[in-house]
């Protein structure tokens, strides 16, 4: 089966997944195409490769098709080839295309069967990747943008567990993957569904509201504390987790050197000037609301103020920066489960989308998850009280060193930001805010050490990384609100209007 450009497009861009929205694409072509005929089906699918070539470059999208559907459609679409799906768990399938294969492994001694009466259902949310449920006992995340290499996402979840056993991450149950003369490119992988729960970033607003909804005196039985206090000290775990691996394994903790500090540093500026860039690409444009665009303006004037701040904070770290281990790399209250146990689970370790798999495997301070959920708390407090609100939303950035007692706009994945209700008197939500910061850090503090070298030794040098890495993601939402929601660009502008505050 073969797609001319514009029909490979047609279906391309319809799909939220697809990455490469709004640019110019110079081509467009099937790199291959797989026939993949289910047992008890006569439907004729294929899954493809579709490598799309921009200005920003080229990248590849794994498809599903089927056959003589005109206009083409997204066979994931069709309960027979989720059915199919499903049922390839059990007993194991490979299909061959014309120098490649794409095939489907379960990972355990006890592979997943789902009864044929059983609902097997394409989740409603699709966000960079396809989520397709079976029967409430797992769920297949279908990775849309592929690269051949090690995948983060199934390296990790292996490790923690098959290897480590940790209970607070759903247990890796089997692969897809693609084989060709480039080597093994990782397509999917299927993980225990857990029944049940909500996002963090939902039951994290849900808290802020029935927060908001008591009188003052009933505020502290209402809070947030306890479950950012449980949620730092699953944080912690991770980590140290994470760091356990062998001498030489990918999971190796190494001491963090005053080069790496140098890097950090370097990344953070890099950071602050894409915001910037992109933000005065938005001014010259025309393109923020116009009660946003003198706040913007003086954001742009402390440009360099920005920048010798970030070079200051290395000053009094040198050799005390803790270890450079694996990290989840794009942790947020969206990455998060609250399970109907009350704990918090933690999924989706693929790392930044949009960055090669080598880099999102790349060892990391541990702390750069810590301020990105430092981050995510100051949002959901922020979109609750709405644009409007004059409160200190920013004396959670950089206010690390009131911390010493005790994340990506990213969120945008795990709830609708546009149905938040706001709330009338913004100081409660941002108190919410600065006491949930301040017992997520004492839970991740708290934990007594596995790994002695993980963190600094000195809580200033803590305080400074902190402080670093919070500056890095505000900037970057900055750059992100501006590309995709600019309706929310006020929530990392204000931020960043106050770091010098």
């Amino acid at each position: 089966m073969m797609l001319n450009q514009d029909e490979l497009l047609q279906l391309l861009r319809t799909r939220r997944w697809f990455g490469d929205k709004g640019r110019h694409v110079r081509a467009a072509t099937l790199k291959d195409v797989i026939p993949v005929r289910w047992r008890g089906s006569r439907k004729p699918f294929a899954v493809a490769r579709a490598v799309v070539e921009t200005d920003a470059g080229t990248s590849t999208y794994q498809i599903f098709l089927l056959e003589g559907a005109s206009p083409p459609i997204d066979a994931l679409d069709d309960d027979d080839f989720r059915r199919g799906l499903a049922d390839a768990f059990q007993h194991g399938a490979t299909f061959q295309g014309d120098g490649s294969r794409w095939t489907v492994v379960s990972e355990t001694q006890q592979p997943l069967v789902v009864p044929p009466d059983a609902p097997v259902t394409l989740a409603t949310m699709e966000q960079s990747n396809s989520s397709v449920l079976m029967n409430r006992e797992a769920i297949l995340k279908l990775y849309r943008k592929v690269e051949p290499g090690i995948h983060p996402d199934v390296e990790v979840t292996k490790f923690l567990t098959i290897d480590r056993r940790f209970v607070n991450v759903p247990v890796l149950l089997g692969t897809v993957r693609f084989e060709d003369a480039s080597g093994v490119t990782i397509a999917g992988m299927l993980q225990e569904y857990v029944r049940g729960a909500v996002d963090g970033w939902t039951y994290a607003l849900d808290r802020l509201r029935e927060y908001l909804a008591v009188p003052d005196h009933a505020r502290d039985d209402a809070s947030f504390d306890s479950e950012a206090e449980q949620l730092g000290g699953v944080t912690r775990a991770l980590h140290e987790t994470l760091a356990s691996g062998e001498r030489g394994s990918a999971f190796e903790m190494r001491k963090a050197t005053p080069a790496d500090v140098v890097s950090w540093v370097n990344a953070t500026q890099q950071s602050v000037e894409r915001g910037l860039n992109a933000l005065e690409r938005a001014l010259a444009d025309d393109r923020l609301p116009p009660e946003r665009v003198e706040s913007a303006r003086q954001v742009v004037r402390r440009r360099l103020a920005y920048q010798r701040s970030v070079s200051a904070l290395a000053a009094g770290i040198d050799a005390d920066a803790g270890a450079n281990t694996r990290v989840h790399g794009d942790y947020h209250l969206g990455q998060v489960l609250r399970s109907s146990a009350e704990q918090f689970i933690v999924l989706d370790f693929e790392g930044e989308p949009t960055r090669p798999l080598e880099s999102r495997r790349a060892r990391q301070s541990p702390l750069r998850d810590v301020a990105g959920m430092l981050r995510s708390l100051a949002y959901a407090a922020s979109a609750t009280v709405g644009p409007s609100a004059p409160g200190p939303e920013l004396a959670t950035v950089g206010s690390a060193r009131a911390d010493r007692g005790a994340r990506h706009a990213a969120d945008a994945g795990a709830a609708d930001h546009n149905r938040v209700p706001l709330a009338a008197d913004p100081r409660p939500a941002f108190q919410w805010a600065v006491k949930a910061r301040y017992a997520l850090l004492h839970g991740y503090f708290a934990m007594p050490a596995r790994n002695g070298d993980l963190l600094p030794r000195s809580r200033a040098s803590v305080d400074r990384l902190l402080h670093l890495f919070e500056i890095e993601k505000v900037f970057y939402e900055l750059h992100y609100e501006l590309d995709h929601r600019p309706e929310w660009v006020w929530i990392p502008l204000r931020a960043i209007g106050r770091l010098s505050a």
